[in-house]
């Protein structure tokens, strides 16, 4: 071969008569000289190879690029971002537990992970969109296996330039190489491999390239497919909350403050209490604003905002409520309290907001046996009478105290079923005193408990046939000692309680209580708050005294124990506290506040198999660019554009029949045309080369190792030589000759007209070879 090389041309295959039907040869020995003059350079179409470059880059590549961009403006047009709104605000969504490694894998796949962007479109839509490419990549391998057969074309050309013919396929390997730049999936690959390891024959280029082009092509194929069936899977409908944060111009008012009035009807133009003067006396003392006076006497002492308190009590309020919080006070603490606060009945689920209020927590316990009720003490045999210290006792039959010795005259003449008193210490060991009430010119009106500013405050409170005897209350069945003092059947009970009035700040989230803060008031608001129990035995506080018996009431008809008696009346003595002081409290503007809409139905689109499949789309849509760039200045497109075209069946069949130029014609109706010419015994046309009748040679080239015992013969491959017409033509170098390609064209063809891709004719060309 080295005879008839010059530099990187070859010698040319000249299209003259042969004389046998016979396969033909150019020798080696062949003069290169001689037939340069008959021969033309090969072709250089570089416009027509420009075209097959673009086709197989846009091809596959817009629809691609254009499917995810459209995609993604759908995604980021319609997003929504959910918003956290007030840090204050916000509540933690639970997690679920992950459990198992099977539902783990299951949320996977059917939620596609954690991370999601929520998009205001339909669902359906957006899986539509994102299948578009899924469904057709599987179909675009042939176009780019197209561009890879530039590389092959281009390496098959130098090889047998440059005379390298142990670079060049064989026969079978070039028929499996054709197979890879066809691009029709699996079924290649299989063959390749299958070949490849059952004859322990090493693959030559541009095979191996080949096969991995097609086998990377053929895997994203199959990967984008399966991940846009799980994107589909995983993009879900769903309904989510967002938050919007309101102009704090537009604010709601839902928290609780003192009502100072107006100049000419004030309320709590001081806070909780004013001062009032005694006349001539410069007596001074200090006067709950929730408490009212017109004429300064015991009978005309009434509480403040009847109208108000009247609509709480029967829950007729269009705005006060009173709402309550049981939990710890402090977060390291283990134990429970019971609050109530000022709330407001508009509160809602469409609006989250943060509030200043206040509220009070009251703890009891039953003391019935500590307080010696029917104590004999100092000479008295009432068995209505009490003792809870030297400092702390009266009749059960009295609004308050009245600290033994007392003129025994008035004991159990009080006539009431109810009573409390303050004092200042848990321990009741000294009950709040009594003064005189005083008119403006000094006279003695009465006396009247006095008011103790402290926080918490600390009091006693009985009561006297709460239950009544009906034979089927609890509390009866078990004689508890502690509601039946002294063996009495009549129900009497005594408990010791404590009270603690707080500022409050809250959170309400979501249509309910998200947090709550709670700091003790000043000490004043401890008399502020009492004020309205301590004189609830005065004529004009006739409601006071309803509210006392109907907590009286509800313990003693629903309790089981005695314990259950103290723990249901300091509820109601919380809830009442609030309720008869609520006239002189006013509505206070949100902290701060954000509008909660809960009802957006939108599509879920889980972040990891969108951009699993962008992704995949991504290296599909590079690896082919990389390819055609590389075509464009790597391959010499122009001159291999030709060679390329013939890396295929019908390339092959064109150089079998001597014509290059049929790969650009229509083969079916061209082979067709010269069977039937062949079965009539007629000539082939005038473009069949003159001594070339179509029928099978009568020898072949060696393709494989001769006999036992006889000389090795060289192993055949197929090579390119340019013609005299300026194309290239395949043939085969065996024995150190370019023979003809017909024995493998033979195989190739057939099982293409067997497969239908010829036509009708196959059975013809069967019948032919």
């Amino acid at each position: 071969m080295a005879s008839n090389m010059d530099g990187d041309k070859i010698d040319p295959i000249t299209e003259k008569p042969i004389v046998s039907a016979t396969v033909t040869s150019v020798n080696a020995d062949t003069d290169p000289s001689a037939l340069e003059s008959d021969t033309a350079k090969p072709s250089r179409d570089l416009k027509q190879a420009i075209y097959a470059i673009v086709g197989g880059v846009a091809l596959p590549c817009i629809p691609i690029i254009v499917v995810s961009a459209v995609l993604l403006y759908v995604i980021f047009k319609h997003r929504i971002v959910p918003r956290e709104g007030w840090p204050d605000l916000y509540v933690a969504t639970a997690k679920a537990a992950t459990g198992n490694v099977t539902t783990l894998i299951k949320e996977i796949r059917h939620q596609g992970g954690n991370a999601a962007y929520y998009v205001e479109y339909n669902p359906s839509t957006i899986t539509t969109i994102a299948s578009w490419t899924g469904r057709v990549i599987p179909y675009l391998s042939s176009s780019i296996m197209a561009l890879v057969a530039f590389f092959a074309a281009r390496h098959i050309v130098i090889k047998s330039k440059h005379g390298d013919h142990t670079q060049l396929p064989t026969p079978e390997q070039l028929t499996l190489l054709i197979s890879l730049l066809g691009g029709s999936g699996f079924g290649p690959l299989k063959e390749t491999a299958l070949y490849r390891w059952g004859r322990k024959e090493k693959l030559v280029a541009p095979l191996p390239a080949a096969f991995a082009a097609l086998g990377v092509i053929t895997l994203l194929g199959l990967i984008i497919p399966i991940v846009d069936t799980w994107f589909g899977v995983a993009t879900q409908p769903v309904t989510i909350t967002q938050l919007y944060n309101t102009s704090t111009k537009a604010y709601h008012s839902y928290g609780r403050n003192l009502n100072p009035g107006t100049t000419d009807d004030p309320l709590c133009p001081n806070g909780p209490g004013f001062q009032e003067g005694s006349g001539t006396s410069d007596q001074h003392w200090w006067w709950p604003c929730n408490m009212f006076v017109s004429i300064p006497h015991l009978s005309n002492i009434f509480i403040q905002g009847s109208q108000a308190i009247a609509e709480v009590q029967l829950d007729q309020s269009t705005n006060d409520m009173i709402s309550n919080y049981t939990g710890p006070l402090y977060a390291d603490s283990t134990q429970n309290q019971t609050f109530f606060f000022y709330g407001d009945s508009r509160s809602s689920k469409t609006l989250d907001f943060k509030a200043q209020t206040m509220g009070i927590s009251t703890q009891c316990f039953i003391a019935t046996t500590k307080c010696n009720i029917g104590t004999t003490d100092y000479n008295q045999t009432d068995s209505d009478a009490f003792k809870c210290s030297d400092g702390f006792g009266g009749d059960v039959t009295y609004g308050y105290p009245n600290v033994w010795p007392a003129n025994s005259s008035d004991s159990g003449s009080g006539g009431y079923t109810t009573g409390i008193g303050y004092a200042n210490d848990a321990q009741l060991s000294e009950a709040a005193s009594m003064v005189n009430f005083t008119t403006i010119s000094g006279d003695v009106e009465g006396p009247i408990q006095s008011l103790l500013q402290q926080n918490p405050t600390y009091f006693g409170t009985w009561a006297i046939g709460y239950p009544t005897d009906d034979g089927k209350n609890a509390l009866f069945a078990s004689a508890d000692p502690e509601v039946y003092g002294g063996g009495s059947s009549v129900a009497i009970w005594i408990l010791n309680c404590s009270s603690t009035v707080y500022d409050v700040e809250y959170t309400y989230v979501n249509g309910a209580l998200h947090s709550f803060n709670a700091t003790p008031a000043e000490p004043i608001y401890g008399a502020f708050f009492s004020a309205p129990f301590a004189w609830s035995w005065l004529p004009g506080m006739r409601n006071a005294q309803l509210t006392m018996e109907k907590a009286a009431y509800l313990a003693g008809s629903t309790a089981q124990t005695g314990a259950d008696v103290a723990t249901i009346w300091a509820k109601e003595y919380s809830k009442a506290a609030l309720q008869l002081s609520v006239g002189v409290f006013q509505p206070l503007v949100n902290d701060i506040e954000q509008i909660r809409n809960s009802t957006i139905s939108v599509a879920r689109i889980p972040m990891v198999p969108l951009y699993l499949l962008l992704g995949f789309k991504f290296i599909y849509v590079i690896v082919v660019i990389l390819l055609a760039i590389g075509a464009y200045c790597f391959t010499h497109p122009a001159e291999t554009e030709v060679v390329k075209a013939q890396l295929s069946v019908q390339g092959l069949a064109a150089a079998h029949f001597d014509q290059p130029d049929l790969v650009r014609k229509n083969v079916v109706q061209e082979v067709q045309s010269r069977l039937e010419l062949a079965k009539n015994g007629g000539s082939p046309t005038s473009d069949t080369p003159a001594g070339q009748p179509l029928k099978r040679a009568a020898t072949e080239p060696a393709m494989g190792s001769a006999p036992a015992g006889e000389a090795t013969e060289e192993v055949a491959k197929v090579g390119l030589m340019p013609t005299r017409a300026g194309t290239w033509k395949f043939v085969l170098l065996a024995d150190g000759a370019w023979q003809s390609v017909k024995p493998i064209v033979q195989t190739l063809v057939l099982n293409e007209a067997k497969d239908g891709k010829f036509g009708a004719i196959g059975d013809a060309y069967a019948a032919w070879k």
